[in-house]
């Protein structure tokens, strides 16, 4: 992300989709006063503020500070990442026992996933060029068809998805935890409690930074718990901090915000459109040989592995389950945030198979050993060669005249006051502006779990011009905005509003009317 002339522009498709919300959210704690940080949904105004804020929340009190919005967000991503691969290492040399294949482990996960990378070479056989191979055209690993957008983790989500980054670094970190008083009964009772109230609290948190991380660590701790029971004694202190800070936080804020109930849906399969064959076709695609790897570690290294591996090792074919079963939230590709947790855990019994081949001492066995680590590596290492070359495939969020009519609406309007605006990801008077939005990206409406139809009608019903002055009551709407996308989208009757209602902002590319006298 990096301010130009011109405008905020993202280094890649996912951060610009991506972003602006978060943007919006950090903005909002920033610059907005706190009895307004919770006071709406900052995609659908008069919706509950569910959306996990905790990054957000650090970054927008670091741009309180005085930092610049870019160090804000950059900073503590750098922190995070490096806080990440630490917990990483130290988690899989808790279940391995082993730096090498904790190293390991840690490069399966981050250079993940499928078998994208052989239609990359395919291409580089038909057209080879240093710069195809420098600079690869596509995401490889993206399956639009099963609703799979990234086949590398990092380009998916450690990196757009700013609260998966928070939520998998603080689950892993409690996980480690948890691990560390089960697995070293020498430590002394006042350091495994303060241990274990430390993961208890990291663990609490995650329902405003991640859910899908809560989910997931709820599930593997729980059965660490559930194996270790005997344990209870010192485990209470985790199991009764992470229930009681959870608990406080989802009913606090999350709880009454789903209006939709078909928010989480059964669907066996997950997005494959077909029979067993085709869903075995699918996970081969997405995941390669990732799911065979991991079974043939177990079974190498089963008399190895304690009570309590076995209960991390079940629990991420558990989540890997769940996620086959159950979508999560409307949008399927959500789910990634869930089966990125079971290829994580599963990558510790991969660098298991990987080492048990290389063990061999026997030429074949060390190439097929290789040639396996890079079928499980090459579609992740096409994806982030590309991904690094953000020169090469920026785009803008935000123009600079938008930003500052933003930022005049911000200083001129209440704080409160709502705003009609076409339904876009990035809208200027919701990120910059900080006010309220009637609604925003239909798709996102739907995924937070919003009943947005009857309101999307109507929008287009004001839009149209024909007599709004009840429509503009019902939804207490201040403002309308008319630019490119209301114009092209949602056939804005311009003429309608410019007779009846005050111009009270513009710029080159929008026009706001002021529509006060309704409410």
């Amino acid at each position: 992300m990096d301010f130009k002339p011109d405008g905020l522009y993202a280094g890649h498709v996912n951060v610009w989709s991506d972003w602006s919300l978060h943007i919006s959210i950090a903005n909002t704690f920033a610059f907005k006063s706190l009895q307004d940080w919770f006071a709406y949904h900052p995609l659908y105004a008069g919706g509950k503020f569910t959306y996990p804020f905790l990054t957000n929340l650090i970054s927008g009190m670091l741009m309180k500070l005085g930092m610049p919005l870019k160090h804000a967000f950059v900073l503590p991503s750098i922190f995070l990442t490096f806080s990440l691969l630490v917990g990483l290492y130290l988690l899989f040399y808790l279940l391995v026992k082993s730096k090498k294949l904790s190293v390991l482990s840690v490069f399966i996960f981050f250079l993940s996933a499928g078998t994208g990378f052989v239609n990359f070479l395919k291409e580089l056989w038909r057209n080879p060029s240093f710069e195809f191979l420098k600079y690869p055209p596509i995401d490889y690993g993206r399956y639009d068809i099963y609703q799979w957008f990234a086949g590398n983790m990092a380009v998916g989500l450690l990196i757009p998805q700013r609260s998966f980054l928070i939520g998998v670094t603080l689950g892993v970190w409690a996980i480690v935890g948890v691990l560390y008083v089960i697995l070293r009964d020498n430590l002394a009772e006042s350091i495994k409690t303060k241990i274990l109230v430390i993961s208890g609290i990291l663990a609490g948190v995650l329902p405003i930074a991640h859910p899908h991380s809560f989910m997931a660590v709820f599930l593997i701790t729980g059965l660490i718990c559930l194996f270790s029971f005997s344990k209870w004694r010192i485990l209470w202190h985790f199991v009764l901090i992470a229930g009681i800070i959870s608990s406080v936080l989802y009913l606090t804020f999350i709880w009454g915000g789903i209006e939709n109930n078909s928010f989480v849906k059964w669907n066996p399969g997950y997005t494959v459109k077909g029979d067993f064959f085709d869903w075995v076709k699918m996970w081969s695609l997405l995941w390669g040989i990732m799911l065979p790897m991991a079974i043939l570690g177990l079974y190498f290294w089963r008399n190895s592995i304690n009570y309590s591996g076995w209960a991390v090792y079940i629990s991420a074919f558990m989540i890997f389950t769940v996620g086959n079963l159950y979508l999560l939230q409307p949008i399927a590709w959500d789910n990634s945030k869930i089966f990125w947790w079971s290829y994580l855990i599963l990558s510790a019994p991969v660098s298991m198979a990987l080492a048990s081949i290389w063990a061999k001492r026997n030429f074949i066995f060390r190439v097929m050993a290789i040639l396996l680590f890079l079928i499980l590596t090459l579609t992740g290492i096409t994806e982030l060669t590309r991904l690094v070359q953000v020169d090469k495939h920026d785009f803008m969020m935000t123009s600079t005249d938008d930003i500052n009519l933003g930022l005049e609406i911000r200083e001129k309007t209440d704080s409160l006051a709502v705003f009609l605006t076409a339904p876009s990801h990035n809208h200027f008077v919701m990120v910059w502006g900080l006010r309220p939005i009637l609604m925003g990206y239909t798709a996102w409406a739907w995924n937070f779990g919003f009943n947005y139809s009857s309101r999307e009608a109507d929008m287009r019903e004001m839009y149209l011009g024909v007599d709004v002055s009840e429509l503009l009551k019902k939804y207490n709407i201040s403002y309308v905005v008319i630019g490119p996308t209301e114009i092209n989208d949602l056939n804005a009757n311009e003429k309608y509003f410019s007779e009846h209602f005050p111009l009270i902002f513009r710029n080159d590319n929008y026009r706001i009317y002021d529509t006060r006298q309704f409410n």
